[in-house]
C-alpha cells in the first residue's frame, strides 16, 4: 500500500510548490503497470469540495514526489475577486489520500471508490492565495531537502520612499498577520483595508509612509485597484494620461437586394471592439518603486481603473521590452505601460458619467 505522505517542501501559499513524498507499495513480481495515485480533496473554506487526482508511474518500493500546488490553484481560481475587498479572503482547506494501482499476473488491483479505504491519508491542511517569487523561494529557510517559507506580509511595496497619492483618493492596503504562520497555523485568510485620503502632506497609514497631493491635482492622476502576486487586492495611483488609442475591427459584406435600374447591391461595413487603450506613466520613481511597478503591478492578471465615479475592469499591458534603470543617461526613473479597458464604448460618455 502507498505509505508515507511526508512533506518535502512546504508553503502556506498555494501558488508556490507544495511537495509531498509518497512511498509506493513493495510488490513481488513483474507488474504490467504500477502507479501511485494521490488524491487532493480540497475546497475554499466553507465551500464545496472538489477532488483532483495526481498520478505517477512507480517501481516497487519507490519514493515519489508530488507537487500538489497545481491542484490547489484550481480551487483558488474558483474565487471571484471584486473591486471591493472582502472582510477576509478565503483560504483553502484540503486532505490528501494515497493508494497504489497495479496489475500483476493479469489481475488488476484498482483504487477504491471511497477515500476512507485508500492506503494512507493526511488531513486538515490549509493554504492561502498567492505565490512567492523565485528569489523568495531561493532564500527560504530550512535544510537542503526540506525548505519552507512562512507567511506574514501580503504586499511587496517598498519602504524606500513615501507612496504618492492625492486627497480624495482611496488606498487599499493588504494587512500583515500579527506573526509569521506556517501551513498548519492558518486560521483565517488575509485582509485588505480601504483608507480614505482626507488630508494633504506626509502621513503614515497602516505603517506605510504616504504623501498626499492637493485635491486639485487629482485630475492628473488615475487610481488602480489590482490583485497582487500574493493574492490580495491592492491599489496604486499613477500619473496623468499620455495617449489614447482605439483598435476597431471592421468587416465588409455585400448586402444583396433585388436589383433594378434604380437599385443596386451595396457594401456594408460592420464595426466592433471600440475599446480604448491608454498609455500611462508611473511618474518619477526611485529604483525600488520602479522595480515594484515592473515586477508586481505590470504582472497583475486582474485590475480596475477609476474613471469618474466608476470602477471599470481593465487589464494592464506591458511592452515586449520594458525600460528600467538607465545609468548611461541622466533620465528619471519611471515605468510606462498601457491600460486596455475591458468594455466597448467611450468611458467619458455623458450618459456614463
Amino acid at each position: 500500500m502507498a505509505k508515507g505522505l511526508l512533506i518535502q517542501g512546504a508553503s502556506p501559499l498555494c501558488g508556490s510548490p507544495i511537495t509531498y513524498k509518497v512511498q509506493a507499495d513493495s510488490i513481488n513480481g513483474a507488474c504490467a503497470f504500477h502507479r501511485v495515485n494521490l488524491a487532493v480533496h480540497a475546497a475554499l473554506y466553507g465551500g464545496n469540495y472538489m477532488d483532483l487526482i495526481l498520478s505517477s508511474p512507480a517501481e516497487s518500493g519507490e519514493i515519489l514526489s508530488f507537487d500538489i500546488s497545481s491542484a490547489l490553484r484550481a480551487v483558488a481560481d474558483s474565487y471571484e475577486y471584486t473591486v471591493e475587498p472582502p472582510s477576509a479572503y478565503p483560504y483553502i482547506v484540503y486532505d490528501l489520500y494515497a493508494h497504489d494501482e497495479w496489475m500483476l499476473n493479469g489481475e488488476a488491483h484498482d483504487v477504491p471508490d471511497d477515500f476512507n479505504k485508500w492506503s494512507t491519508n493526511s488531513k486538515g491542511h490549509k493554504a492561502v492565495f498567492g505565490a512567492y517569487s523565485d528569489l523568495e523561494r531561493l532564500l527560504a529557510s530550512g535544510s537542503e531537502t526540506i525548505k519552507s517559507k512562512l507567511a506574514q506580509h501580503f504586499s511587496r511595496k517598498p519602504f524606500s520612499s513615501p507612496e504618492v497619492v492625492a486627497v480624495g483618493e482611496t488606498m487599499v492596503l493588504p494587512l500583515s498577520f500579527d506573526a509569521p504562520v506556517s501551513e498548519a497555523g492558518i486560521s483565517s485568510g488575509p485582509t485588505s483595508s480601504v483608507v480614505n485620503i482626507t488630508k494633504e502632506g506626509l502621513q503614515v497609514l497602516n505603517g506605510r509612509e504616504v504623501f498626499a497631493l492637493p485635491a486639485s491635482q487629482r485630475t492628473d492622476r488615475y487610481e488602480f485597484r489590482f490583485v497582487n502576486g500574493l493574492g490580495c487586492l491592492e491599489s496604486v495611483s499613477v500619473c496623468s494620461l499620455r495617449t489614447t488609442e482605439m483598435n476597431v475591427t471592421s468587416e465588409s459584406y455585400i448586402r444583396s437586394i433585388q436589383e433594378t435600374f434604380g437599385q443596386f447591391s451595396r457594401g456594408v461595413v460592420i464595426k466592433s471592439n471600440d475599446y480604448e487603450t491608454w498609455k500611462l506613466s508611473s511618474g518619477p520613481l526611485d529604483i525600488y518603486w520602479q522595480s515594484w511597478f515592473m515586477h508586481e503591478f505590470l504582472m497583475t492578471k486582474k485590475a480596475w481603473i477609476k474613471i469618474g465615479a466608476n470602477w471599470i475592469p481593465c487589464h494592464i499591458l506591458a511592452d515586449e521590452t520594458i525600460s528600467g534603470l538607465n545609468r548611461q543617461e541622466n533620465s528619471i526613473c519611471e515605468v510606462q505601460f498601457s491600460m486596455q479597458l475591458d468594455i466597448n464604448g467611450s468611458p467619458l460618455a455623458s450618459l456614463a458619467i
